[in-house]
Parts: C-alpha cells; structure tokens; sequence
C-alpha cells in the first residue's frame, strides 16, 4: 500500500516537500510501523503546526478488509499527531476535488493534473498529488476562515446603535 505524504508553507502556499511512500505489501504490523516512523521523522524535520488528512471514501465493491486496514492507518496518523500535540483536519474527497479543480466530481487526472500545473511539480502518482490536495484544501479553508474572522464586525461595535 502506498500513501501520499505533503508539508505546505502557508506563507504561499508554497510546497516544501511531498512523496508517494510505499508502506508494506504484505505484513499489516509493518505498515503501521513504517507509518509511525514516518510521522515521527516528518513531525522532527518539519515542524508541522497543523495536519490534514482525507476522509474515506469507499466504494460499494470495496474488500472488507479495506476499511479495517484503512482505519488502522487512520489511527495511527491520529495518534502520533496527539502525541506531537499537532491538531488534524479532515476533507471529504469531493471537497478537496472541488478546492483542486473547481468541480467536486473531478477526475484523478484532473487532480494530478493541476496539482502539477499549480505547484510546477511532476509527481510519482496519484497518491502524492492527493496529499497535496488535501493540504492545498486546508490551506485554502484556513485561509477562508481568517477572512471571515476579520471582515467580522468586533462585538463592542456590533450592539451599538446609530442614534
């Protein structure tokens, strides 16, 4: 199983590292360690003040052992960001494809492709380019909601009358 990993400068956005990492194959206990070590060298190096990840999707014909391994991954990422003191975010799929191209229902080309046009990066897989969309649509949420925190009237004025 692969995974996409991003680390996005705010101040930008601009992209200080991403990657297509391949965890583990076979050996689920692997998979989860690389992960872990991952995280931990990634927390180290970077600094990260905040983490997104993309909620799951999936489809009806999806193995059952998909969710499973998928939730343990998921836990994994969540654990060592509590650890670290590091606050996650999730964005559904259609969410981050709709911050990415425009439309909710995009394709992976899609996204690949403008994640290379907008960032100027040729990327390993799909994998890399959905790390980047998720971290493109946090920056781009955060910055949304500071917008809105300062077009916001301050209370001392919002209960004043004209009169």
């Amino acid at each position: 199983a692969k995974t996409g990993m991003c680390v996005l400068d705010f101040d930008g956005p601009r992209l200080v590292w991403s990657d297509s990492i391949l965890l583990s194959h076979r050996d689920p206990g692997k998979k989860l360690l690389k992960l872990r070590q991952l995280l931990l060298d990634l927390f180290e190096r970077f600094s990260p003040n905040e983490m997104a990840i993309e909620d799951v999707f999936l489809p009806a014909q999806t193995s059952p052992r998909t969710p499973i391994s998928l939730g343990e991954l998921r836990g994994v990422a969540r654990m060592c960001a509590a650890e670290a003191r590091i606050p996650v975010f999730f964005y559904p799929p259609a969410r981050i494809k709709l911050a990415i191209t425009g439309s909710g229902r995009a394709r992976k080309e899609d996204v690949v492709r403008m994640v290379e046009s907008e960032f100027r990066v040729f990327l390993k897989d799909h994998n890399q380019a959905d790390a980047i969309s998720v971290a493109y649509t946090h920056w781009f949420n955060r910055r949304f909601e500071e917008r809105m925190r300062i077009s916001e009237p301050s209370e001392n004025l919002a209960g004043q009358s004209n009169m």
